[in-house]
């Protein structure tokens, strides 16, 4: 199995990543059968909370780290003893004969942004080197990035094989665009030359006149690279990340939301896959 390693990112905050993130995994899971694992590499650790997950012993922080009794040198495959089911209201439920693929995690935690001061040799590399082997097990990996160009993102970006862009359509977001393809061209050149810009998910879209211009922008500067269809901004995103729930458990309000997900995940699974 060749796993499809999604770093999903954008400079800014606040663009909907979390939301996106878990959304994505749990249609790709659920619904396209998928094996999926899940990376939060933000140290606010919004994604391993949406996930049902507290507390976990093995974070992400720790298998950056790497072996403090050598050096902190950090062993290829070391990222498979963090792996963790995601919350039981991710997984297939038994009693219901549902029988699609556990969704794993490998959590964050706040102690996880000390790891941005690294500064021992192929800092750059660690991810890529502790999920050797272990990515192998999944069809896809969607690691949830920083809202930064630090150095966990470039070690996102380098341990990946395509990154997905999330923005609003709004001068902030918009122009993060343009410094995160910088980056990824950086990385592309220096770090992993396999690495493919997969395209970009518009979120929170609310029809206003305002977000029209940015909408526009974003369309002339990527063209067949904007997903469709753009993601609404809608209450029940927010309602489902607080509840640590996947939007299904929201029943008949959180259908088109969904259906729009569906709709995404096969299209990015399509672009990987090509």
């Amino acid at each position: 199995m060749s796993a499809k390693i999604i770093a999903v990112c954008n400079q800014k905050g606040g663009v909907g990543k979390t939301t996106l993130v878990t959304g994505l995994a749990e249609v790709f899971s659920r619904t396209l059968g998928k094996k999926v694992l899940v990376i939060d590499a933000d140290p606010q650790y919004n994604v391993t909370s949406a996930l049902g997950v507290t507390e976990p012993e093995f974070t992400l922080n720790d298998v950056l780290y790497g072996d403090e009794s050598n050096n902190q040198k950090i062993m290829p495959g070391v990222a498979g003893d963090a792996i963790m089911p995601a919350g039981e209201a991710w997984q297939p439920k038994v009693d219901k004969n549902e029988s699609f693929p556990r969704l794993d995690l490998i959590a964050a935690e706040r102690n996880l942004a000390s790891r941005e001061r690294d500064s021992m040799m192929a800092r750059e590399h660690r991810l890529r080197i502790a999920l050797k082997g272990v990515a192998d097990e999944y069809d896809i990996v969607l690691i949830d990035c920083a809202p930064s160009l630090g150095l966990l993102t470039v070690n996102a970006l380098t341990a990946a094989t395509h990154a997905l862009l999330i923005t609003e359509p709004r001068v902030a977001s918009v122009e993060g665009l343009s410094e995160i393809v910088t980056t990824i061209g950086e990385v592309q050149e220096n770090l992993n030359e396999n690495i493919e810009l997969l395209g970009v998910i518009v979120n929170k879209q609310k029809k206003r006149a305002d977000q029209m211009h940015w909408i526009e922008k974003i369309n002339a500067n990527f063209g067949d690279l904007v997903f469709e269809p753009m993601l609404q901004d809608r209450e029940v995103f927010a309602k489902a990340q607080a509840a640590s729930q996947p939007l299904r458990a929201w029943g008949s309000e959180a259908a088109p939301h969904r259906a729009d997900l569906v709709q995404l995940a096969t299209q990015i699974w399509k672009g990987a896959e090509s």
